[in-house]
């Protein structure tokens, strides 16, 4: 991620760290670059190991020969940024080097086909048996709404029609999240289905934590009209609400009452709003920003300051480039 035209804050300084690496518990040495990115809420990060092919026993031999493996990354003496499957190697011959790229261990789960219903468990059940079964440790918040429970309507929506709709495991547990309110990722080795955690925001202030900033404006976006239809077969009525003002999307939505049209309509007129404004930065890398991370700006001087929540994360560290990170963020709706 680059943004163009930036000028760089002499008062940030760009710390240099070592990256290591190991497979399947046995180090790799000749690593130059380490790149993780974690694309949004609900996906796998992905990371990206630069080496030396001289640098590494066996060479291009074994390269040529490996079959994939466990990856754990990360800088310094310090914990794992990643732990994750390797899904493709490539090997570039005339420059030397090789590259090691996959996901973190959500893949197993990204991976694995929805086979069966789960209408009688909740979604900390199965988030639960999911973690187990893909060999993970699971850090899950009980829930008490069997999944069966989520539709009324049992001839219209079904637990079946769920898991149908959603064909890996990841994607049934995103839409779990989605109904909890959960937050849904994996870090290391363990699956994590939480309540989002509380928490100050990440202050950052232009000219002395951020090394570049970017800002885009959406202005259709400033005060977008969001509509909201429903049919409700129980009380034989249709209800429909609206929000904003300008521009107009309707979204049809099964079953709901006046007030959830009305709380439905709001919510996704807000995250819509939300998306008017994206910000793109740069920074000396540190561990704790994810997306969903909350974060104030400060330091612009202008109507920009203020809440935001990133949406993506990319770190990379390499020996001559040392420890950076590049996100974006969106409006706190």
């Amino acid at each position: 991620m680059r943004v163009a035209g930036c000028r760089v804050s002499e008062a940030v300084t760009v710390r240099a760290i070592a990256p290591f690496a190991t497979l399947d518990g046995a180090p790799l040495p000749g690593l130059e670059r380490l790149e993780i990115r974690q694309p949004g809420a609900f996906e796998a990060a992905c990371f990206v190991l630069e080496f030396a092919i001289g640098a590494v026993p066996g060479g291009a031999a074994w390269l040529a020969g490996l079959q994939g493996g466990v990856v754990t990354a990360g800088i310094g003496t310090g914990p794992a940024l990643v732990v994750g499957q390797v899904d493709n190697v490539a090997i570039r011959f005339d420059l030397g080097a090789a590259i090691l790229s996959g996901r973190d261990l959500a893949a197993r789960l990204i991976d694995a086909e929805v086979d069966q219903t789960f209408s009688n468990l909740t979604a900390s059940e199965v988030a639960t048996g999911f973690a187990g079964e893909a060999g993970l440790a699971a850090n899950v918040d009980a829930t008490r709404t069997r999944i069966g429970q989520y539709y009324e309507l049992a001839h219209a929506q079904t637990g079946l029609g769920l898991h149908s709709r959603h064909a890996t495991r990841w994607d049934l547990l995103a839409a779990l999240a989605v109904r909890e309110r959960f937050s849904l990722s994996v870090t290391g080795t363990t699956l994590n289905f939480t309540a989002p955690p509380a928490g100050a925001p990440m202050l950052l202030t232009y000219g002395r934590d951020l090394m570049t900033l970017g800002c885009d404006r959406a202005l259709a976006l400033a005060s977008p009209k969001m509509t909201v239809r429903s049919w409700n077969p129980k009380s034989k009525a249709a209800f429909s609400s609206s929000a904003g003002s300008s521009g107009g999307t309707t979204l049809i939505r099964p079953n709901l009452t006046q007030g959830e049209v009305e709380r439905v309509a709001a919510a996704a007129q807000a995250a819509l709003a939300a998306q008017a404004v994206r910000l793109q930065a740069s920074m000396p890398g540190e561990t704790s920003m994810m997306p969903g991370t909350p974060i104030l700006l400060q330091g612009t001087q202008t109507a920009l300051d203020g809440a935001y929540v990133v949406r993506s994360v990319e770190r990379v560290i390499g020996g001559r480039i040392g420890f950076l990170q590049h996100f974006e963020a969106m409006r706190a709706a």
